[in-house]
């Protein structure tokens, strides 16, 4: 008896599904862009020895980055709304 209500309301269901990914995605987008910047600062402070110089200005672009991108995802879902 489910499985007939989620098939009648199929719209219902790809709209969950579309929410889903569309957080998935923004998570994944925020999560690549502050640890990648942050493992790239401490690989260049580790090569360089320069303690936490590099790693807080990677982390701080990565952070400008994710909400960067972030905004642009959610613009250009918007627009599509």
């Amino acid at each position: 008896k489910r499985c007939v209500y989620i098939m009648k309301n199929r719209s219902v269901f790809s709209i969950v599904a579309e929410m889903g990914s569309l957080i998935t995605q923004l998570g994944i987008i925020v999560l690549v862009c502050i640890f990648g910047c942050f493992f790239i600062g401490r690989f260049i402070d580790s090569k360089l020895n320069t303690d936490p110089i590099f790693m807080v200005i990677f982390l701080v672009l990565g952070v400008a980055s994710a909400f960067n991108s972030v905004y642009k995802v959610l613009r250009k879902y918007t627009k599509g709304k």
